[in-house]
């Protein structure tokens, strides 16, 4: 009797890692958050070019805005896109400690 509640449990266990699994890679993969990193890149790494940068704007993903480099508005969309990204990570990062919870409990 104890060793089928022993095996019911693991499998219990087993089954929620591979739905916190699914869940990161669905997180990884997610357009918002490759939109997301895609333009934080554009925005942080501009070296050469234009003085103006043409990127999606932060409320409304639909509309293109026009910004200086250097400029306050463009230092406030980097920071924007920051917090977004930050959203995504502390999900992410609540994703893989209870991953690591569920695996440490399962090997005990």
């Amino acid at each position: 009797m104890y060793l089928g509640l022993v095996m019911a449990d693991r499998r219990s266990i087993l089954q929620e890692i591979l739905e916190n699994e699914a869940q990161i890679k669905m997180r990884r993969r997610d357009p918002v958050y490759a939109k997301i990193m895609h333009n934080l890149d554009k925005l942080e790494n501009r070296r050469f070019g234009s003085v103006t940068v043409n990127v999606p704007s932060h409320d409304d993903p639909e509309k293109v805005v026009e910004v200086r480099c250097n400029s306050p508005e463009m230092r406030e969309i980097i920071s924007k896109y920051k917090e977004m990204r930050a959203e995504f990570d502390d999900r992410m990062g609540e994703l893989l400690a209870r991953n690591a919870r569920l695996q440490k409990q399962l090997f005990k």
